[in-house]
């Protein structure tokens, strides 16, 4: 196999920002690589927590995201800012929240057929966690949607059994 040329990443955001943006907002860099390289865009709109056995390299190019995580329990911000790069640990529940006209590049190795991603979510109130769904992931685009289905079409997903909060589903931004 050839070994391809560098790029300038700069100039390939460019020509696929139309690609950026709401609902997906994302886009893999390489298809067959060891790594999941994506560039996201924002704004989006969510409010589960995605679980990964593995790390998760975020690089932020253009503009301020929060990624909110669940720290050895607790709810916690992580505010990566434009030219900021942060590692996040493997288990780490997190929630990166994208407002509009913001860019980065998130590095995720691939997933053996035993690791599972996990989509959790957790209430708004007082941070019990409502439910959570695994799942071996090979296509966002069409895996997802059902996942998500599934939590906010049932009520008894939504509300906490701590303190009686229901969780409503995101507003979509675009």
């Amino acid at each position: 196999m050839a070994v391809a040329a560098p790029f300038n990443i700069k100039k390939w955001i460019d020509e696929h920002r139309h690609l950026l943006k709401p609902p997906v907002g994302n886009v893999q860099v390489w298809e067959d690589s060891e790594f999941i390289v994506m560039v996201v865009g924002g704004p989006n709109s969510r409010k589960d927590y995605h679980y990964n056995e593995g790390e998760e390299f975020f690089f932020q190019l253009e503009g301020d995201v929060v990624v909110k995580i669940i720290d050895e329990g607790k709810p916690r911000d992580m505010h990566i800012r434009e030219g900021d790069v942060f590692l996040l640990p493997p288990r780490v529940p997190h929630s990166p929240q994208r407002g509009p006209n913001t860019v980065g590049l998130v590095i995720e190795r691939k997933r053996e057929t035993r690791e599972l991603d996990g989509f959790q979510w957790y209430c708004e109130n007082c941070g019990e966690k409502l439910y959570e769904e695994f799942e071996y992931v090979t296509d966002i685009v069409k895996q997802l949607p059902p996942i998500f289905e599934r939590f906010y079409d049932n009520a008894e997903h939504c509300t906490c059994k701590k303190c009686g909060t229901k969780m409503e589903r995101p507003i979509k931004k675009t």
